[in-house]
């Protein structure tokens, strides 16, 4: 494993250990020149026994002893290793930017906008998916592996990410979660199970792959699709997942919404791909066979004229069983696309 960089250490541990506190839910009481609250570390501590001292940016319980920076505090909070903590430090509240104005060594502060706070359970299925996507989307650009992926698919370019949200499921979603044995760390993972994000298990259903939102004409998230960025996959591993249940959504509706002709493709990636060419006016089924009442009556409603399919050889056949009337169906081109839909 890379050795982490001195000045990046004592980069993460001038983050603002208050900020991080609060984003876990903590209720922080002012102690002077200090913070405190009740120790999360130790049962019974009815009396706020934890202070964070702003000036040091260090915490310390006087009840069981616990103390340190927000290294420390993300490793005991999370249950996780040195390495892992720094990653999710990186990830969560890592600005880049060079310190200003403090004079040489001064470590940059943490802007408030920057922390990440823990998924709480919503009653609204969209909102919760929402933020999902957005971690999602924060993980895959700190990602090496996963920004390789879409280079090598030819997803490249710069506006590509944050146009259509695209994401990473890496593992780390449950580190944003409550812990499991409070009410609301219990009840988000069990809202997450039921969305199908997480499985019975609680391992992440779309881990190690990328993920792609597919939105509603409202503009709320309706579909994940995700595919493994790792063709070696143990036997049986299959490639490409969605959330359970029927597809729901419509790919890239802005993009072609006023469009007479609109290009329809097999799959969500070989989409993106004619979209970084330059081909906004394009959509998706999800797979063959995955064109939907809802993606016809989409084109019905905003008067497409002509469906472009552009698919992988002969598999195409069938996507559109009966186009409307004033809708024609017209085949693109036979050859594979630059983005298989594998």
């Amino acid at each position: 494993m890379a050795r982490i960089r001195d000045d990046e250490l004592e980069r993460l541990k001038g983050l603002d250990l208050v900020r991080l506190v609060e984003a876990d839910g903590l209720v922080l009481k002012r102690l002077g020149k200090d913070l405190a609250c009740a120790c999360p570390f130790h049962e019974g501590d009815r009396e706020p026994s934890l202070v964070v001292s702003p000036g040091s940016n260090l915490f310390h319980c006087f009840g069981c002893g616990v103390a340190g920076s927000p290294v420390d505090w993300v490793m005991r909070r999370r249950g996780v290793s040195f390495r892992r903590a720094v990653e999710l430090l990186r990830a969560e509240g890592g600005d880049q930017s060079e310190p200003a104005g403090d004079g040489a060594g001064a470590v940059p502060k943490m802007a408030a906008s920057r922390v990440v706070a823990p998924l709480l359970p919503s009653a609204d299925d969209a909102a919760l998916l929402a933020e999902v996507v957005g971690f999602y989307s924060a993980t895959l650009k700190t990602s090496p592996e996963a920004l390789a992926y879409l280079v090598k698919r030819g997803l490249t370019h710069p506006g590509l990410i944050d146009q259509f949200q695209l994401g990473y499921a890496n593992r780390t979603l449950a580190y944003r979660l409550p812990e499991k044995q409070v009410a609301a760390g219990a009840k988000v993972r069990g809202q997450l199970q039921r969305l199908g994000v997480l499985r019975t298990s609680g391992h992440e259903h779309f881990q190690g792959s990328l993920v792609v939102p597919v939105f509603d004409a409202a503009g709320q998230v309706a579909e994940l699709y995700a595919r493994k960025i790792a063709d070696k996959q143990r036997e049986g591993t299959p490639l490409h997942l969605y959330l359970p249940g029927p597809h729901r959504g419509v790919f890239n509706l802005d993009g072609w919404r006023g469009s007479e002709r609109v290009i329809l493709c097999e799959a969500l990636i070989n989409a993106l791909t004619f979209w970084c060419a330059g081909l906004c006016n394009v959509t998706s089924a999800f797979g063959v066979g995955g064109f939907t009442d809802e993606l016809l009556k989409a084109f019905v409603a905003n008067g497409v004229k002509r469906v472009l399919i552009a698919g992988v050889g002969d598999r195409v056949r069938g996507v559109i069983a009966a186009p409307k009337r004033g809708l024609r169906g017209q085949f693109a081109g036979r050859r594979k696309p630059a983005a298989s839909a594998s």
